[in-house]
């Protein structure tokens, strides 16, 4: 078996990295850190109002909801902990946001991009209903294929590892081949 490192999963909204990172946390027993969580409880410590990522960036606009979010990784890059003991998954709109340098990533840990194509993920998204950057578009689904080459190409740059996500597979068989590529079991 591989040294355990900490994780961090990155990709599109609805990849899975939620899912997957806290079967990867259980597996290792490590602490399973969601960045959009972290970012609801910033700002519900905060501003003393419980809401989603979708209703803070819909209420506040997209340079406030960054400002949150680089807060929460600066936060997290501040405090790793020991090896193998916590997986991260960022928020799918990581790679727009300026304020996060390449630096802070690394500092969470060894990167894993679950690569999803842009015809499942569009479709995944679309059935929880279209994110305010995407809901205002004239054509959504053309604006989130551009996004996605934008998106998939950071996620590639940043990535030490690339798992793909094939169209609808069943969570086991993905947790199996992520384990096999981390030389874990």
């Amino acid at each position: 078996m591989k040294e355990q490192r900490n994780l961090v999963l990155c990709g599109m909204k609805h990849c899975g990295k939620s899912t997957h990172g806290r079967r990867l946390a259980r597996m290792r027993g490590a602490e399973f850190v969601d960045t959009d969580e972290r970012l609801e409880a910033l700002y519900l410590e905060r501003y003393g109002e419980k809401a989603s990522c979708r209703e803070i960036f819909r209420r506040h606009g997209e340079e406030f909801f960054r400002k949150l979010e680089a807060e929460v990784i600066a936060g997290l890059a501040e405090t790793v902990p020991g090896a193998g003991s916590r997986v991260t998954a960022l928020g799918g709109g990581v790679p727009s946001n300026a304020l996060i340098t390449r630096d802070m990533l690394r500092r969470l840990g060894f990167c894993i991009f679950l690569e999803i194509d842009a015809e499942t993920a569009f479709r995944r998204v679309a059935a929880g209903g279209l994110p305010p950057f995407l809901a205002g578009a004239a054509d959504p689904e053309k604006s989130f294929a551009e996004l996605y080459r934008t998106r998939s190409d950071f996620y590639r740059r940043c990535a030490d590892l690339t798992v793909p996500i094939r169209g609808e597979e069943p969570e086991e068989a993905v947790a199996a081949r992520l384990a096999a590529a981390l030389g874990e079991r």
